[in-house]
């Protein structure tokens, strides 16, 4: 156990890369004491809490085609394209049920960061358990104009990363020194500014919330700040960052399993090559 946070980034089904990661720390016996998830980075990271390795690998290349798990005909009905009740619901085959008792028991603290529609800033809850975990992680990981907008003690709310993408800020001010990050995105990946298109749709949809509007428009500038920073950070060695060495080419909602198989096969390997590394930085003064 590391006096250290892990922070993981979202991405939909790019997560395959964290899972891979994640999987390999698993393998190596290395935990974190603050783990802290944005939407698809909040699902690896609970099953990261729960110990099972493969778990989230398993689920998205065996289940991919499952509409019970993912569909896209669910966005009809403005439910989660990512059916969260069906993923940590009980289930027999070859489904791998949540172990909440080991997530429920684990000695690291794990924290969900979701957008608060109301107040239009990030909003981070610690260590969810049972209804109130699965709600927390439906607003992490709820995109706009797709999914419904999800209800947790905070209010509704939505994708943690509209707010705060790569939450290293949050570590640092919780005090740790030493932080990792796991991003789904090479490092030299930068976001195009928010369309004229997309703009108005928030306007629109949004039209009560205005610091909520702006927030999201503003997202592409805020993820590429926070990039920027995590590049300087790196070279100072002030945080480690284990990143895709080559541009993902998984689509959010992939079909290609083959692409899932390969993506996670990549996370595995690049993370036994970093371990030693990140082992030094966390272990030097």
């Amino acid at each position: 156990m590391y006096k250290a946070a892990l922070v993981l980034e979202g991405g939909a089904l790019r997560g395959q890369y964290t899972a891979g990661v994640l999987d390999t720390f698993l393998t190596h016996d290395v935990h974190f004491e603050l783990v802290v998830g944005v939407s698809a980075g909040a699902l690896c990271g609970t099953n990261y809490l729960s110990e099972q390795i493969g778990r989230t690998n398993a689920i998205n290349t065996k289940h991919r085609t499952d509409k019970n798990y993912i569909s896209v005909g669910r966005a009809l009905h403005h439910q989660d394209i990512i059916n969260l009740d069906y993923l940590f619901g009980e289930h027999g085959g070859d489904w791998e049920n949540f172990d909440d008792r080991t997530y429920r028991t684990s000695r690291s603290e794990f924290v969900v960061v979701a957008t608060s529609i109301e107040l239009g800033h990030a909003v981070y809850f610690r260590h969810p358990q049972g209804r109130d975990m699965v709600a927390d992680l439906k607003a992490s990981a709820a995109m706009p104009f797709i999914s419904a907008e999800a209800y947790t003690s905070a209010g509704p709310c939505l994708d943690g990363g509209i707010a705060d993408s790569i939450p290293f800020e949050y570590a640092q001010h919780r005090g740790y020194d030493k932080v990792v990050v796991i991003r789904t995105r090479e490092r030299a990946y930068r976001k195009s500014p928010t369309s004229q298109v997309l703009r108005r749709a928030y306007q629109r949809a949004f039209a009560a919330h205005p610091t909520f509007v702006q927030t999201a428009i503003a997202r592409p500038e805020m993820y590429n700040r926070q990039a920027a920073a995590l590049e300087q950070l790196e070279k100072a060695n002030q945080v480690f960052v284990i990143a895709p060495e080559q541009p993902v080419t998984v689509g959010r909602l992939e079909h290609d399993v083959d692409k899932l198989k390969a993506l996670y096969q990549t996370g595995t390997t690049e993370a036994a090559s970093a371990l030693p590394a990140m082992r030094d930085y966390l272990e030097q003064d």
